[in-house]
């Protein structure tokens, strides 16, 4: 089985790493020309750590994350209004982690290019559109940089992780339209 991933984010890395583990051949394209750290902080909850857990991944997350003990909702004074314990402080096999996006991803890009090889994520491949029947799937690139079309690439599979504007969703959900802001704005603090 081949299963070619668009988009080599958070979500297409862990997939390819989780692919290769079941022994699944995987070929991933990414539409920007190079991953570089970019992002804000994200908590990863117990059970997204139990999966990293299983890539063999616990040490390097725990390297650069920091265990989350308590999600807390202050007022504008810094008074606290509310209290949860997270992870393993709220009972979780596994612990929560406050982590940056980006060094999450460049973690998991790492861990591709060591199991896959370094040639594992093709970049400036940018999706397309995809068609597929009962014999397979084929999914259609061009280049961001320049607009030229890169050609289509046949698999038995696949999968869309090509992020919030994917034009794979898209196509298949068409009246959707684009996402839409919902002008909430979320302010964070580590302490």
């Amino acid at each position: 089985m081949n299963v070619i991933i668009a988009g080599a984010g958070i979500g297409g890395l862990t997939l390819a790493l989780s692919l290769h583990k079941a022994g699944i051949e995987v070929e991933i394209y990414e539409a920007v020309a190079a991953l570089s750290p970019l992002g804000v902080g994200i908590n990863l909850l117990p059970h997204a750590v139990r999966e990293l857990t299983e890539l063999g991944l616990t040490d390097r997350i725990a390297a650069i994350a920091i265990p989350t003990e308590a999600l807390v909702y202050a007022n504008r004074f810094g008074q606290e209004i509310w209290r949860e314990p997270r992870g393993r402080f709220a009972g979780y096999d596994w612990p929560q982690y406050s982590i940056h996006r980006g060094r999450l991803q460049m973690l998991l890009l790492e861990a591709v290019i060591e199991r896959l090889g370094p040639d594992a994520v093709r970049y400036d491949h940018e999706a397309v559109a995809v068609t597929g029947n009962a014999t397979g799937a084929a999914i259609s690139f061009r280049s961001r940089a320049t607009g030229e079309v890169r050609g289509t690439i046949r698999g038995d599979v696949v999968a869309a992780a090509d992020g919030i504007h994917s034009a794979i969703r898209a196509q298949f959900n068409p009246q959707e339209g684009p996402p839409i802001w919902n002008r909430r704005i979320l302010w964070r603090g580590v302490s």
